[in-house]
């Protein structure tokens, strides 16, 4: 279970998530998917603008957790948390919906539904993410990627393993500084925590655990990269994250 600061966090972006999800697929449902170059426009105009708005009180949110976590902790000194990173680029954005914008012209144009709520979930939750790592690496203190609830998946906890060792998004890489460290998928829950000593560290958080787990499935793998390892998480470790791979 996650410190009580970090629940609310938790719960706060859940409950943002779900206002994107609802103004979206609301949006979608206005849509004459019979005439797709016309939705894709629709969608070209107000997926960014969704985004910069949710965004923008997603990065709010952060900012206002990372000092409640700061003073939680007993640091010292002035400091207050600042919006620093740039955020997602509008032409990332419009660049995920020309893709999924395919499936359109497809015999089932709602398809593309499914993937435009998952990227967008991920789009407007980035800018809190970027602004806790921003103000660590303002203060010099490390973070740590934190699953939340019971399970979470392979892809996370391979991440999660690494304890709090970022410090920027250019350590945040894997083991071979590949720079995925900080790559987050649409729908992750997962948390980004400001450890600035070892007291804290969120109860629940098992990162000696996780890393004997990655170890096991990259040598299982016999390989660095990242996908091979998260493929061997899945089939050894199935009942400890959501996308399990059951072998009988």
């Amino acid at each position: 279970m996650a410190d009580p600061i970090t629940e609310q966090f938790r719960a706060a972006n859940a409950g943002l998530s779900k206002l994107v999800r609802d103004e979206l697929e609301g949006f979608f449902g206005t849509l004459n998917l019979a005439k797709p170059e016309a939705v894709r426009n629709a969608l070209l105009e107000f997926v960014p603008l969704l985004v910069s708005e949710y965004g923008s009180v997603a990065e709010t949110l952060a900012l206002d957790y990372y000092d409640e976590l700061r003073a939680a902790s007993g640091a010292t000194g002035v400091f207050r948390a600042i919006a620093g990173a740039d955020g997602i680029p509008g032409s990332a954005v419009e660049a995920k919906i020309r893709y999924l914008a395919k499936q359109l012209w497809t015999p089932d144009p709602a398809s593309m539904l499914g993937g435009l709520l998952t990227a967008t979930d991920k789009y407007v939750k980035q800018p809190g993410r970027d602004a806790i790592s921003y103000n660590a690496k303002r203060e010099g203190a490390r973070w740590a990627r934190v699953p939340t609830g019971a399970k979470t998946c392979s892809w996370c906890l391979v991440l999660a393993s690494r304890d709090a060792v970022y410090l920027s998004k250019q350590s945040a890489g894997d083991r071979r500084g590949t720079g995925k460290g900080d790559a987050f998928h649409g729908d992750c829950n997962c948390a980004v925590v400001r450890i600035g000593k070892a007291s804290d560290y969120p109860p629940g958080y098992l990162p000696d655990d996780y890393l004997a787990m990655y170890e096991a499935a990259r040598a299982d793998a016999a390989s660095g990269d990242i996908k091979d390892i998260s493929a061997a998480f899945r089939r050894l470790h199935p009942d400890a994250v959501t996308d399990a791979v059951h072998t009988h």
